[in-house]
């Protein structure tokens, strides 16, 4: 068995990227990986040729021709690196995740059986433990890599299950919330952390969508309301969607990507902590978005300076405070440190037909360097071990029957004439 692009973590930036990206990235920020659709051998050559000619990527020309045998793949990832396709690719850094994925499908393509998929994997993650100096074992259940100090897997197959589970996590005085992942392999973070533009933009998309949409906020009283309703319509904003309802985050987790695992995310709130629309500190995060990111940024190391006394950062972010002022008159004359640096669970008002239909709520993100420190892992429930309980579905399309049994499905949750026609046609 050939495991040299294993190994060669440490030497090879095309490889060293690309498993961080598909499942190292992953693995360290939130403790576990899918890697089952590579060790299956369920994603396609079809499939991720269409995908890399989306994006008029270079890496096509691994899947123009057959795969290779594992002997021959060293020689023949070199003579790609240094082929004339990829002579202006540029700097791996910019290496696009279905890059990275098409690059990870043809190494383990090369090898023949599951169980060589398998032990090769395993070889993977000792490699992965040594690179990034990771303390707990790394294990692997049915395709799943994960930490076994801070993460309890659970594979679900019924919703029965899935119950039972929540009522051993319900507990006096705290409320449980839930999110959808068709993917497990989606890292836990609102949209603008997922692209480094969208998050040095945050001003600028704020505001264009206003000026280009006005009707659509006239009505709009507060900073949150302009927020949900630019995450209704898809502009990436610092809200996390999360339901009170878990048979809306199982849909969720169920109705794409049937080659994948989808996960279910639960959180575990205390009563007290959970916000609602007029709360000061709500004001005060939805109003970031007001400020450039240099500010943000600023307000951010002011916040995070335990030497700077409160006096002083009121001073720093007295542009803030007048921004919330100019919401709510009667605000305090001060913003306290961990406001600006905390998420908070938000319910907001139910007129917004999909929050109303899909029992929703937000997480909403307050400042932070990147998103590794914002660490919304720390929100999700832990066991009497401390372990975080991942949930993860294998059987989507089960689960999806069994859920319609409940009138959980697009036409319910998503109110829009054009998914409810969607929802329709695809009855027929």
């Amino acid at each position: 068995m050939f495991f040299f692009f294993f190994e060669s973590i440490y030497i090879n930036p095309f490889i060293e990227k690309a498993f961080y990206l598909v499942c190292g990235e992953k693995l360290i920020t939130d403790g576990y990986c899918d890697m089952n659709r590579y060790i299956s051998g369920k994603i396609s050559k079809d499939s991720m040729l269409q995908i890399l000619k989306n994006i008029d990527s270079p890496f096509t020309e691994l899947y123009r021709s057959k795969f290779v045998e594992a002997k021959d793949i060293e020689k023949a990832l070199d003579e790609f690196i240094n082929s004339k396709a990829m002579k202006n690719y540029g700097n791996v850094d910019f290496m696009k995740f279905e890059e990275a994925q098409a690059l990870i499908n043809w190494i383990y393509k090369s090898i023949n059986t599951i169980d060589e998929r398998l032990v090769a994997t395993k070889e993977m993650m000792k490699s992965l433990k040594e690179k990034y100096k990771l303390s707990s074992e790394v294990n692997i259940s049915q395709g799943i890599v994960y930490l076994n100090s801070t993460v309890e897997l659970n594979f679900l197959s019924s919703i029965e299950e899935f119950f039972k589970y929540i009522r051993e996590m319900s507990l006096p005085g705290k409320t449980l919330f839930y999110r959808g992942h068709a993917e497990a392999n989606y890292i836990l973070i609102p949209s603008l952390m997922r692209r480094h533009n969208w998050r040095i933009n945050e001003r600028k998309m704020y505001n264009e969508l206003i000026i280009k949409c006005p009707s659509s906020f006239e009505k709009m009283k507060s900073h949150l309301e302009y927020l949900v309703e630019m995450q209704h319509y898809g502009l990436p904003t610092r809200l996390l969607d999360i339901t009170t309802n878990p048979l809306v985050a199982l849909y969720f987790a169920c109705e794409n990507y049937q080659d994948s695992f989808g996960e279910i995310v639960v959180f575990s709130f205390d009563d007290n902590s959970i916000k609602y629309p007029q709360s000061d500190t709500v004001s005060i995060l939805a109003s970031l978005p007001m400020f450039d990111y240099e500010k943000q940024q600023e307000m951010y190391e002011c916040a995070s300076d335990k030497n700077m006394s409160q006096e002083q950062f009121n001073i720093k972010v007295h542009r803030l405070l007048q921004e919330v002022k100019s919401e709510k008159p009667a605000f305090r004359d001060e913003i306290e440190k961990k406001d600006l640096l905390s998420s908070v669970v938000v319910l907001p008002l139910k007129n917004n037909n999909r929050v109303l239909k899909q029992d929703g709520a937000f997480i909403l993100c307050g400042l932070s360097k990147n998103y590794k420190d914002l660490d919304l892992n720390e929100l999700r429930y832990k066991d009497s071990n401390k372990k975080r309980q991942v949930f993860i579905i294998k059987e989507k399309k089960s689960f999806i029957d069994m859920l319609n049994a409940f009138s959980i499905n697009k036409s319910t949750l998503f109110p829009e004439i054009d998914d409810v026609a969607d929802f329709i046609k695809g009855r027929y």
